[in-house]
């Protein structure tokens, strides 16, 4: 999507070799937020948020701010799929006709359905292919479901009821949303509650208690979250979530016992370790990883972390400020089927892609010594090898390299210099 999409830089030193993380942007300016369809860095977001991916390669983005649904097809074209850009509201619709009121999170179902949980107005929409947009659960437009009294003894989170079908069931602010085996899973953030939405549109109170926040494991009424956010369905069917004040990752079982999977409730910051010393700063999302385990958007900390399937945490990428090629507040991420990460970088206003599987080698054959560089790739794009120079980067004298598979390689004398830094570009994402 932008020319400087893949960029993996690599320090050849005279005594070994350092690599750095590969974080890229796919869609969208660097710390530029505004609204525009297009490819590459012609498209622009506005706190772009939850992502969801379809089996065709398609890429779903809450674009918070401006309070539209947003497509990036494989091909790396940005469309608005349903709302009006920069105008909020909570109506049905079909496309530009549709509104929305900050949209959180997303999902997509097998049959290529949308489920959002659109935080603003209180409620969870369906977003069908062709942009049409209905009302799943919740009052929609109603915002004043949640009374809030910060009176001198009063203090008022929750409706009455809650749990219902349809326009009779009420949420706080759902910030979280997963689909699995016909049910929907939505994280109620403000009522610090986990709900269910079954095929007749029934929501049902699955863990915590209404606008009770805290960090006690237990089923039911008697596990405690604190501003639950993004989860998403584990490969053993449970529900795992990023409980952001407690700065845990959090596991639900589907009949609704919940128990502290990684980090330690009440203690932050951004450190790996197997799963309960791990330590993480307001996680916002949790995803699936194809080899197993699990990438969580680690907000405050600007990092992604990968849980790996034996449950040890490691840093995939990020933890430092912000910068232009770092992240900057990563609020959603999800997996392609090789294990690229795609991420909504909220405050850089970008959606990138981390790919971590690439290398470098050096060999020899008589006296001629040739390096090779390898990194994962997307079949049928072209990359672009860059050195960086006195006055900035540029192309190295190897012609573009056309993609095959889902590695590619390229291979040149080891220069003269041995100081060197490198990068693959992908062009035309």
């Amino acid at each position: 999507m932008k020319r400087r999409l893949l960029t993996i830089p690599f320090f050849l030193a005279t005594i070994g070799i350092l690599s750095a993380e590969v974080v890229a942007p796919v869609s969208g300016s660097n710390g530029e937020a505004g609204f525009m369809d297009g490819k590459g860095s012609a498209a622009i977001f506005n706190d772009p948020m939850g992502l969801a991916r379809d089996s065709q390669g398609n890429v779903f983005i809450c674009d918070a701010r401006n309070h539209v649904i947003r497509k990036i097809t494989s091909a790396g074209v940005v469309s608005t799929l349903a709302g009006q850009p920069g105008v909020e509201g909570a109506v049905d619709g079909v496309g530009g006709n549709a509104r929305f009121r900050f949209p959180a999170d997303i999902a997509v179902s097998p049959a290529g359905d949308l489920y959002v949980a659109d935080s603003g107005n209180h409620c969870i929409r369906k977003v069908k292919a062709d942009g049409t947009v209905t009302t799943v659960a919740g009052m929609l437009g109603s915002a004043n479901d949640i009374t809030v009294d910060y009176g001198t003894t009063a203090y008022t989170v929750v409706a009455p009821v809650l749990d219902g079908k349809g326009t009779a069931a009420r949420f706080n602010g759902p910030c979280g949303i997963a689909y699995a085996g016909g049910f929907l899973y939505v994280s109620d953030t403000g009522n610090h509650l986990i709900r269910r939405i079954d095929l007749n549109n029934s929501v049902t109170t699955m863990a915590g208690k209404p606008g009770a926040w805290g960090a006690a494991d237990g089923t039911g009424a008697t596990a405690r979250l604190n501003a639950p956010m993004g989860m998403c369905i584990g490969a053993d069917g449970n529900i795992y979530i990023a409980d952001s004040e407690n700065h845990t990752i959090r596991c639900m079982t589907p009949s609704g016992a919940v128990t502290t999977y990684s980090g330690r409730a009440g203690q932050h910051g951004c450190k790996p370790g197997f799963r309960l010393d791990a330590r993480y700063s307001a996680p916002a999302d949790i995803c699936v990883h194809p080899d197993g385990g699990f990438i969580v958007c680690d907000s405050f900390s600007n990092t992604l972390f990968r849980i790996q399937a034996s449950g040890m945490v490691s840093v995939l990428s990020g933890g430092a400020e912000p910068q232009a090629n770092t992240l900057g507040n990563p609020s959603s991420a999800v997996c392609d089927p090789s294990g690229n990460v795609f991420v909504a970088d909220t405050f850089s206003q970008q959606i990138r892609l981390v790919i971590a599987k690439f290398g470098i080698t050096i060999s020899q054959t008589g006296h001629n010594k040739q390096m090779a560089i390898t990194w994962d790739s997307l079949a049928g794009r072209d990359y672009q090898l860059q050195v960086l120079g006195t006055n900035g980067w540029g192309n190295s004298a190897i012609a573009p390299i056309r993609a095959t598979g889902a590695v590619s390689s390229v291979s040149f004398p080891l220069p003269a210099n041995p100081t060197t830094l490198y990068r693959i570009l992908l062009l035309g994402f």
